[in-house]
């Protein structure tokens, strides 16, 4: 492969590698702060862990192996132009940049089949068993377009190192062929990222929950709708890549639209079960709250409950212990002359009692 024939690109030396490794990373760290939370709802607050966690897990995995392969790429040279790229370089950048497509797209079906075993197990609380149809159907048609993209993408090249080395020997299919390909794979996504999105508020109605909750798992189920509307972006980019020609720029702008979709349906498979956290945080932050408030000063009859400025709390402790009884006087028998001597002994023995009320109940048959 020589470089050097190709004619100079419009612009000179541009470079869009560092911009997609940010964006790459942005996204992977924000869908991974969402899985988390997620598994310690499920196993720990819950006790409900299930498939479509696991599932949300294998998509997670992906994504972060995809984002890991882009690193060598960008830094051999992906995102630059071809005709400032050495033959080296170029093989390499290729080659890591075909080798991020298969986990990609596994991690988008990963995801799509998460959300559908979510709804299942939401379907479960409602009634209407027959729309439990929808997701199984979906299930599958995101395993028979995630496994053949995958492998197409890297059986396109017999052998495979042709794929991202044109001048080994050996023969390649029609690129029109893989951009055929692509565009199915990208209309199949946005169709059942809306499907995914709109499908709820079909049966959130039927749920035993309070009208403020479904109004919310609503909104946050049709968060799909992003997905889809990067799906078609993607799609719409997919044409730049009929041809070999610059594919190490032109095609920047589509991994990170594909990256995003990724990443986006993730976080959309989280949202719904992190409820119990965000109470948990809530409650917490109640708490904290509520302990910065200083004590209202009480103004009392007595000089000894007034106090002249108010007590943190942390510097409460247990006044009972500096209460001193004198047990052998309270227990010694004909000590008080009278009614009065009594009372006046026993508020002396006791500083925190300052009057005492006797109550005589009388009962009479009816």
């Amino acid at each position: 492969m020589n470089t050097t024939l190709l004619p100079p690109p419009p612009g000179g030396p541009q470079d869009k590698g560092p911009a997609l490794l940010a964006v790459a990373l942005a996204f992977t760290i924000s869908a991974l702060l969402f899985v988390l939370p997620r598994v310690y709802v499920r196993t720990w607050m819950n006790n409900a862990f299930g498939w479509d966690d696991v599932m949300v897990i294998v998509a997670m995995v992906f994504a972060i192996i995809d984002a890991g392969f882009l690193v060598p790429s960008v830094l051999l040279g992906y995102g630059q132009h071809m005709y400032y790229l050495s033959d080296d370089n170029l093989i390499e950048a290729l080659k890591w940049y075909y080798l991020v497509i298969p986990p990609l797209v596994i991690s988008l079906g990963a995801s799509k089949i998460s959300i559908c075993l979510l709804l299942l197990r939401i379907l479960d609380r409602t009634r209407n068993k027959f729309k439990r149809y929808f997701p199984y159907g979906i299930i599958v048609i995101s395993v028979a377009v995630a496994v053949p993209s995958a492998g197409y993408t890297l059986g396109q090249c017999q052998p495979l190192k042709k794929l991202w080395n044109p001048s080994t020997p050996g023969h390649c299919q029609d690129p029109s062929k893989y951009v055929k390909f692509g565009y199915a794979n990208g209309v199949v996504n946005a169709v059942s990222d809306f499907a995914l999105a709109l499908f709820p508020i079909s049966f959130i109605k039927d749920l035993h929950l309070r009208t403020d909750k479904k109004v919310i798992l609503g909104v946050l189920m049709c968060c799909g709708v992003v997905c889809g509307m990067l799906a078609i972006a993607r799609t719409v980019l997919i044409a730049r890549l009929a041809t070999f020609s610059d594919i190490t720029y032109r095609s920047v702008d589509s991994t990170i639209l594909a990256l995003a979709e990724e990443n986006v349906s993730i976080i959309v498979s989280c949202v719904p079960t992190l409820g119990p956290a965000v109470q948990l945080i809530h409650d917490k932050f109640k708490l904290w709250k509520s302990s910065q408030r200083p004590i209202k000063q009480v103004h009392g009859s007595s000089r000894d409950c007034q106090s002249s400025s108010p007590i943190p709390l942390h510097e409460l402790r247990d006044l009972r212990k500096d209460i001193q009884y004198d047990y052998r006087a309270a227990a010694a028998p004909n000590t008080y002359k009278n009614r009065q001597d009594s009372y006046e002994s026993l508020t002396s023995l006791v500083p925190g009692i300052r009057r005492t009320t006797e109550v005589e109940i009388q009962r009479s048959p009816v």
